[in-house]
């Protein structure tokens, strides 16, 4: 399914590569420093594979206009505590200054190169690869390493030089354990399946849950979130303004192809039964048929819904998740999140069923209750796991097929 050379394939020691992690971390503003750093953690683990290379790395933090788009000497700073390489950081990113330090560097160590979407470039998408082959900044860099290893999951769908530009690709540790769990949904899951759908992007989610269904991949979608608003409205469910306007244009666009798959499948997409609201500052419960007379947000899925969605993943071989079920950034919502990490950890013990997390929030769900180690696998990228699931070649995956060695 997944057609790629490995770093496991080619001779590595004492080769010059680059290599194209996502090492995006959740920033302390005030303080300028790294609040949490789990992609770090991860990326100084794998280093341990590349200790007889000299290393470059290239990666992002945030994107222009946003609070925590930075330099990645704070990243450099933050792996020295997890690899026993030497890690140095230029602030440049193909000029002179970088290509001074890339050629110096000597087996064993890493240099970090400046946060490359401070080149406008890098910001900008390539469906034509040899266009991004073109730009400055790869053909500065290319000759300059033996290997370009790709490992940045979480932007595998994002067409962007430093993710496809390379005229030749290799894929890096977490690329590969990507590959491996995602070839195990899509080739020959363990019946039954669910999808815990939630968060936002619901047209995307639904799209995806459409997919799975047509395929005959998927028994059961569990859906919570926009997603469910969005179904909900379609077949005439009113929710409350607040939630049928931030769904309104997916609305517009699908209805029709809603309520037929709904139609369809309607025995198998399990809708919310309740849903909460913030109450001054409490968690309260509310019925479907409750939600006009409430016309509230609602931020989470309520208690018979989360029984019914236990119960469906206490009977499942296989369950996929993406996005909580609740908006897990506010305490008040966090609950459905967490419930639902737990059963599929449980899952995971008791049935010995494949679990599979599709990184953000629900990833973080998962390590804040100290269980992700009983979750089968956290992806490091929800919207890529997203497009691969709903049938789509997203970029990365295309550019290591058609640029292998």
């Amino acid at each position: 399914m997944f057609d790629y050379v490995s770093y496991k394939d080619v001779e590595l020691k004492e080769k010059k590569i680059l290599i194209r992690p996502d090492i995006n971390s959740n920033i302390d503003i005030e303080n300028n420093s790294i609040r949490e750093s789990p992609r770090i953690q991860s990326f100084g683990k794998a280093l341990e594979e590349f200790k007889e290379c000299a290393v470059v790395v290239m990666a992002h933090q945030s994107r222009p206009g946003k609070n925590d788009f930075t330099s990645l000497k704070l990243h450099a700073e933050e792996l020295k505590k997890y690899t026993n390489m030497s890690v140095k950081f230029v602030d440049d990113i193909f000029g002179d200054k970088a290509v001074q330090a890339i050629n110096d560097l000597k087996t064993g160590e890493v240099l970090i190169l400046e946060n490359v979407r401070m080149w406008d470039k890098e910001n900008k998408t390539y469906s034509d690869f040899s266009e991004a082959e073109n730009l400055e900044m790869i053909q500065t860099l290319a000759p300059l390493f033996d290997y370009v290893i790709a490992d940045a999951f979480g932007a595998a769908h994002r067409a962007q030089p430093s993710v496809i530009g390379w005229p030749k690709m290799i894929a890096g540790p977490t690329i590969q354990k990507e590959f491996e769990y995602m070839t195990k949904l899509l080739e020959n899951p363990e019946k039954p399946i669910a999808m815990l759908i939630g968060g936002a992007k619901a047209i995307d989610k639904f799209n995806a849950m459409k997919f799975n269904f047509e395929n005959e991949r998927l028994d059961y979608a569990l859906c919570a979130g926009l997603t469910a608003i969005l179904i909900m409205e379609a077949i005439g469910i009113n929710t409350g303004v607040p939630n049928k306007k931030a769904i309104e244009k997916d609305l517009i666009k699908a209805k029709n192809d809603i309520i037929a798959t709904y139609q369809k499948y309607k025995d198998k997409i399990i809708l919310p039964k309740d849903l909460t609201i913030d109450d001054n500052g409490i968690r309260k419960n509310i019925e479907i048929n409750e939600l006009e007379k409430y016309n509230d947000v609602t931020g989470d899925i309520g208690e018979t819904t989360t029984k019914e969605f236990t119960n469906i993943i206490n009977k499942c071989k296989t369950i996929v998740a993406n996005g909580p079920p609740g908006i897990f950034e506010k305490e008040i919502f966090r609950k459905g999140t967490r419930d639902m990490t737990i059963a599929m950890a449980n899952s995971t013990k008791e049935n010995n069923a494949l679990t599979i997390i599709g990184g953000g929030e629900f990833g973080t769900a998962a390590e804040m209750l100290g269980i992700a180690n009983k979750i089968s696998f956290i992806s490091t990228g929800g919207g890529a796991m997203l497009e691969i699931l709903s049938g789509k070649d997203v970029p990365l995956v295309k550019a290591l097929r058609e640029k292998k060695p």
